[in-house]
Order: structure tokens, then C-alpha cells, then sequence
């Protein structure tokens, strides 16, 4: 979705309705969360299930965050130690640590991986919307 608009709630009222399908996704519900100004749109991808929290508000910041359930089996911390791998590069991005470069080449405001008891996070965020959609690419 095209954060260009001067409304960033109109915008996603307009595209995000209820019942409808947009890239992929079935848009479920919307609901307004007056605590954070905001809109939230609760939408689910068709072919995997997956589900997908958008928040429509008037924030310079862009964010995206990625997170997956990884209940422990024992207290090894091996869902820790796979956070950490996971970005430690890819096929597609053949480097050691693409997790420091994004610290050095981004505009990001934010950018960690966290893990918890029960799952493991990979939130980023910017003010620019191509360098969102860069640091997307990167986690996915």
C-alpha cells in the first residue's frame, strides 16, 4: 500500500474494505483504536493463512514487523541463537551480517529481531517509504 496520500486513514479506508481481496490478502475487519489515533485492518493471506495487522495512522514513521510462535521444547535457548542466524545473510543477500550493514546503509528509526518465551519478532521502521520496503525485503 502507497503511503503518498496526504490521508494515510482515507487512503486505507478506500482500498482495505471489508470482504474484499487486495494482493492476495481477504480483508476481514476494521477497527478504529482511538488509543493510537489510528485504524487497525485485520487481513489474511488467501493461499498461506497468514495473518496481517495494518495500521492506518498520521505517523512519519513507517514500520513492519515480521513475527513467528516458537514455543520451547526445553531451555536451550535455541530460538535465540536461530533469531540470530536467520540474519546472517541468504541466497539472496550473500553477506555475513546484512543485520549490521542495514545499521550502517539504512535510514531506519528502528531495527532489532527480539525473542521471546513464546516467539520471535523482527520489527523495523523509517520515515522513508522506499528505504521500508528495502529493509522488507532484507527480513522476508
Amino acid at each position: 500500500m502507497s503511503t503518498t496520500s496526504t490521508d494515510p486513514r482515507a487512503a486505507a479506508a478506500a482500498l482495505l474494505v471489508p470482504g474484499t481481496i487486495c494482493h492476495g490478502f481477504a480483508v476481514e475487519r476494521c477497527e478504529t483504536v482511538p488509543e493510537l489515533d489510528s485504524d487497525a485492518y485485520v487481513l489474511r493471506h488467501t493461499a498461506s493463512g497468514a495473518r496481517l495487522l495494518y495500521l492506518a495512522c498520521d505517523d512519519e514513521n513507517k514500520a513492519f514487523a515480521i513475527g513467528f510462535k516458537t514455543p520451547p521444547a526445553d531451555s536451550t535457548g535455541v530460538f535465540h541463537i536461530l533469531e540470530h542466524s536467520v540474519l546472517c545473510g541468504s541466497a539472496k543477500f550473500p553477506v555475513k551480517e546484512p543485520f549490521v550493514d542495514l545499521i550502517k546503509s539504512s535510514m531506519q528509526t528502528f531495527l532489532n529481531a527480539m525473542t521471546y518465551p513464546d516467539k520471535t519478532i523482527y520489527p523495523v521502521a523509517t520515515t522513508n517509504e522506499q528505504d521500508l520496503y528495502n529493509l522488507m525485503d532484507v527480513y522476508l
